[in-house]
């Protein structure tokens, strides 16, 4: 599906104030040894559910490329983008807020107070989304000149997607994260069955299979959140700081907008500066880089509530430990897939919508560039929005002034190189706002991985600009596949000492887990 919620800063202001909690209250579970278990598996489920999101997108945006012209497709993505973007003006918001305070009121034993964050949170994504859907359709009529059926896909796919990230993240709160997979995987696959039935029967109602599945996943997360809620006890409303959720969630909302909604802009911009046919060299790069943001994503959530508990219990050595670790490992595990991706950029244009896609190999290039420090600045977001109130506007702030160099950039080079253009803006302001929270986190907790870094940005641009120049020896080459081969193993033999400490932390806690 189009999108998944990002890892990136869920911050707030302030820390959440302390809840009260009622006598006969029911109290949370005792720390135990099992809680890291648990947390793996909640890892390996949110992997899971992360991966079929992604592979739907994936799936969708092959199948349909096939099926019509790059401009339609062009459009479609147009469409898509849209939709997503009017999702992140306020229910990306109160998506962050919903998980965050639903979980910290369940976690001090304050039931009536989560279910009272939950209530209040939902309603204003039901409302904010119905608006936004309306809204978001008529507008792009206009520009667009869509027909009916369009402008109605497009409001139902606007509000169901604006719904869909809302109870997702109320499922989170909830702690109900093997039903969510069950949904998310369910759902899934009924759009993607959908996609083959719609584009077999010869139908252009493009945005019907999304539609369709985000609508099923609203309908049941909502029974399952009925039914969780009648098996629990609770007495009285719920009080909640009203200010405060509304104060994070409209944090929340500027720091997604600046870089989900970077992303997805970018489709926006490519429909304004280039020509339909590199349009849709852009929705395919978007569309590809989807499925690398898995690995992160699923950290992220895992990695952001054992940062917080270190950072509540002033376990400065824990959160230095995780963040080193996280960093080194994200760089190391993606710097070889990467390299192939660069490599292999006109084949898997061609493989996803057709031969006509190869000559938008240069434009994915500079996405999986820009994905590359994305996918680096994940652990140093997630410590410093776990950390103390000076910190946690950090990430927002620096996303805030990469968006905007990007669009500056964007503004510069978009008219003369088209889609090229937008792809370069969108690496510059990637890297802007990649670049401060990780200087940030490596001065503040004096880290050793700085070299380790450079080479791998290093090794990116070197196969960057060595792809670049195979590809007028027609796009898929000898010489391209012997360096899709070599690229990997030399970042291994560049970063083998990096490998080596990571192998030897994984065989050091494999050892400590099985004498525990």
């Amino acid at each position: 599906m189009p999108r998944v919620p990002s890892p990136g800063p869920l911050t707030s202001e302030r820390s959440p104030a302390p809840v009260p909690v009622r006598p006969d209250a029911p109290q949370p579970p005792a720390p135990s040894t099992g809680r890291g278990a648990s947390v793996v598996r909640a890892g390996a489920l949110s992997m899971l559910a992360l991966a079929a999101v992604g592979l739907t997108r994936l799936v969708f945006g092959s199948l349909t490329s096939h099926a019509t012209d790059r401009p339609t497709y062009g459009t479609v993505g147009i469409l898509l983008a849209a939709s997503t973007i009017a999702s992140l003006l306020l229910p990306g918001g109160l998506s962050a807020g919903m998980s965050k305070f639903v979980a910290f009121h369940r976690g001090a034993g304050d039931l009536p107070g989560a279910w009272a964050v939950h209530r209040f949170l939902a309603h204003l994504g039901l409302v904010s989304s119905l608006v936004l859907g309306v809204g978001t359709a008529v507008v792009v009529r206009q520009v667009h000149h869509l027909d009916a059926v369009g402008t109605v896909s497009l409001a139902v796919l606007t509000a169901s997607y604006s719904l869909y990230t809302v109870d997702k993240a109320a499922m989170y709160g909830h702690g109900l994260v093997p039903q969510y997979a069950r949904i998310e995987l369910g759902t899934s696959a009924l759009a993607v069955v959908s996609t083959v039935v719609l584009l077999a029967t010869g139908q252009t109602w493009y945005l019907l299979p999304l539609c369709l599945g985000y609508c099923v996943f609203v309908l049941l997360a909502r029974r399952r959140l009925a039914q969780h809620r009648r098996r629990q006890p609770v007495a009285g409303p719920g009080t909640f700081d009203r200010r405060q959720v509304l104060a994070f969630a409209l944090l929340g909302t500027v720091g997604t907008l600046a870089s989900a909604g970077f992303l997805q802009a970018t489709q926006l911009l490519a429909g304004h500066f280039a020509t339909p046919g590199e349009v849709a060299y852009l929705v395919a790069a978007v569309a590809l880089i989807a499925p690398l943001y898995f690995l992160p994503r699923a950290m992220a959530l895992a990695l952001f509530p054992a940062m917080a508990g270190a950072q509540g219990a002033g376990d400065r050595s824990a959160v230095r430990q995780q963040v080193d670790l996280s960093t080194r490992a994200l760089a190391v595990a993606m710097t070889p897939v990467f390299l192939v991706a660069l490599a292999a950029a006109p084949l898997v244009l061609k493989l996803f919508g057709g031969h006509g896609y190869a000559g938008g190999a240069t434009v994915l290039r500079l996405m999986l560039c820009a994905s590359f420090f994305g996918i680096l600045q994940v652990p140093a977001v997630n410590v410093l929005a776990s950390g103390a109130p000076r910190h946690t506007p950090i990430p927002v702030a620096s996303a805030v002034v990469g968006c905007l160099v990007g669009l500056a950039v964007v503004a510069v080079a978009a008219r003369p190189l088209g889609a090229v253009g937008v792809g370069l803006g969108y690496l510059v302001g990637t890297a802007v706002t990649a670049v401060v929270p990780l200087v940030t986190v490596w001065r503040l907790y004096r880290l050793g991985w700085a070299s380790p870094l450079v080479r791998c940005v290093a090794l990116m641009a070197l196969c960057a600009l060595a792809t670049t120049q195979l590809d007028p020896l027609g796009g898929w080459s000898w010489p391209a596949a012997l360096l899709s081969v070599a690229a990997p193993l030399v970042a291994l033999a560049v970063l083998r000492r990096e490998v080596a400490n990571l192998l030897a932390v994984l065989r050091g806690r494999r050892t400590a887990a099985g004498t525990s």
